[in-house]
Formats: C-alpha cells, structure tokens, sequence
C-alpha cells in the first residue's frame, strides 16, 4: 500500500499500513484525521491510501477488533477492494472506510490512530464459462458493472 498522490488531507501525516507482529495477517490503517462519531452515526473515513494488487486478489477491510468491542464497525461490514480499484481513469485508488457507531457511547479517534485491518488474498474463480458480466471499472466504490 501507498500514499495516494491525489490526497484528501494533502497536510496530514500518513502513515503506511504494517503488520502488527510477524504472525498478524492485517495491516493496520491509520485514520489522516481525526474524528468524533455519536452513537448511531456514520462519516466516512478517507485513508489517503491506495493498493496495487495482482488480478487474482483482494483486499479485505475489517475493523480492527479494539474498534469493534467498543460497537465501531464499518457500514458495509467488509470492505472489499478490487485489484482494478487502483489507478482506473475516474478514480486513484483512495480507500474510504464507511464508518458506524453502533454503541451507545461517543466514539473519538485521534489523527493516527489506528481504525481498520487490511488482509489481501488469493482467491480462485469457478470452472468453466466464469466470464466477467462488466467491462473495465471506470469510478469509485460501487462502480463496477456500471
């Protein structure tokens, strides 16, 4: 993962995703900004982070489980990103995490701190006539067979 170089917050630090110890599977993502959610809220989260992936992967997004006992959780539940989600025409790659407080507390996270885990994968696709319905992506979130 990289710093997108079309950047929502251009003055915030960014810090690349790492894994947390040499067995975790995600990588951490950092939220640019910081935020306050009340409960039953939802804002989204632009990482300012973009991911290159070989055509046969995924990235799959999840809170982080620190987030998540405190009722914090992405809207979508998983985010997936597409290997075409980086670098097409109408959209760089900037992974945005929809964010929703299910708690009955307020949720506060500072510039930094660490939101969401990312883990890419491998995945195979059935036998046989397994032809995509759409042509090349051309936008953002929610674009593909557009």
């Amino acid at each position: 993962m990289v710093a997108d170089q079309h950047r929502q917050h251009p003055d915030a630090a960014i810090e690349l995703p790492r894994r947390a110890s040499r067995h975790s599977a995600g990588y951490d993502l950092h939220t640019p900004v910081g935020f306050t959610l009340a409960p039953q809220a939802r804002t989204v989260i632009v990482t300012d982070l973009k991911a290159y992936m070989l055509p046969d992967e995924v990235l799959s997004v999840y809170p982080r489980s620190s987030v998540g006992l405190r009722g914090v959780m992405l809207s979508n539940t998983v985010g997936l990103v597409d290997a075409d989600y980086h670098s097409n025409p109408d959209n760089d790659g900037n992974i945005r995490l929809s964010v929703l407080n299910l708690g009955a507390e307020v949720f506060t996270a500072r510039a930094g701190d660490r939101i969401a885990q990312a883990v890419f994968t491998k995945y195979l696709l059935a036998d046989g006539d397994d032809v995509a319905a759409g042509p090349e992506r051309q936008g953002g979130s929610g674009h593909t067979g557009r």
